[in-house]
């Protein structure tokens, strides 16, 4: 994809957070298990926030400090993301997760490398850190829940 203001690069990163949202909703609907459908609206608001935060604040807004590094355990990088269906179990949405986040991290990462504004830079570098926050939330979730149940 060809960027040539931040301005587009901020709306390609609020459309992927609505896809996201509209993704994780439109699952919630379909399963038939109701706690795992809370879970998927629960990451549906997590996305929203996130869509929220990228139209309501400029670049010109984000802060001037950095973000810092979050632990990494990489569970998601062997694990196997689940087929999407109604029966999907509470182990599948957390695999699932775990593979959205690091996605929507990587993505952050590689909208950061193609600005050059500091400010820019820093909402990505932010961006990139909630999505790492959040992948840790659910690997730890899968090293703590799922692991000891299998």
């Amino acid at each position: 994809m060809d960027f040539n203001k931040i301005k587009d690069i901020i709306e390609f990163a609020v459309a992927k957070e609505q896809e996201a949202v509209n993704f994780y909703t439109e699952l919630a609907g379909k399963v038939s298990n109701k706690a795992v459908a809370a879970e998927l609206m629960d990451m549906a608001a997590m996305e929203e926030r996130h869509r929220d935060w990228l139209k309501e604040n400029s670049v010109s807004l984000a802060t001037s400090t950095c973000a810092v590094p979050v632990a990494n355990l990489q569970i998601a990088d062997y694990t196997v993301e689940p087929h999407v269906g109604k029966d999907l179990t509470w182990q599948d949405v957390v695999n699932l997760a775990m593979h959205r986040e690091a996605s929507a991290m990587e993505l952050y990462n590689n909208l950061e490398q193609l600005v050059t504004e500091t400010s820019a830079k820093q909402m990505f570098q932010q961006l990139a850190a909630e999505e790492s926050r959040h992948k840790l939330y659910f690997e730890s979730i899968w090293d703590d829940e799922v692991l000891i149940e299998n």
